[in-house]
């Protein structure tokens, strides 16, 4: 091997182990679920007769959206990670799969009204944590302010759910902005 191609060797390595250490969702992702939380949240404020649909539909759809756009962005940045795709389709479907359950307590008549959405809420908001503990850390940020948000229902304070879904979507917002610039490379 000549030297220029040893040095381009390793400039191709360096640049697989820079993509590498940024861990974060792509930004594509916070922002979708920025968009459905802040409606679905508020839903359950201003319409609640409506909540069950919106979630029946942008929960599942947002979920494999949000596959979809995990695996474009990793195939974009050459990694390619058949193990930790399987974590987190493991994680994100068992989440669903919790929150099936719930909603059929619900069905059932054993758990009423809004007490159904704020179990959901603990259900999402512990998915979230861990997906913080094991993916992304800025999920733990995120899980934290549905903790937050869910104390806030539990004392029925007006617009608690609209204001949880307004912050964490500005959150989500900020941390997909942060993401991008922190991901930008100057030109050489």
């Amino acid at each position: 091997m000549t030297n220029s191609e040893v040095k381009s060797d390793i400039g191709y390595v360096k640049d697989l182990v820079t993509k590498s250490e940024n861990s974060a969702s792509p930004g594509s992702i916070y922002i979708l679920w920025a968009v459905i939380l802040i409606a679905g949240f508020s839903l359950i404020d201003f319409a609640p007769r409506w909540v069950g649909l919106f979630w029946m539909i942008a929960g599942p759809l947002g979920g494999m959206l949000s596959g979809f756009l995990g695996y474009k962005a990793g195939a974009n940045k050459g990694q390619m990670d058949r193990e930790m795709g399987i974590k987190h389709a493991l994680h994100w479907s068992g989440m669903m799969v919790i929150i099936i359950l719930a909603i059929i307590l619900g069905i059932k008549g054993l758990i009423v009204g809004v007490v159904n959405s704020q179990v959901i809420l603990l259900i999402v908001a512990l998915g979230w944590w861990t997906a913080g503990v094991h993916f992304d850390r800025n999920f733990l940020w995120l899980g934290g302010i549905m903790v937050l948000g869910f104390i806030g229902t539990l004392f029925e304070i007006n617009y608690a759910w609209t204001a949880m879904g307004c912050l964490l979507g500005a959150a989500l917002i900020t941390i997909a902005i942060r993401n991008s610039r922190n991901n930008v490379k100057p030109s050489k």
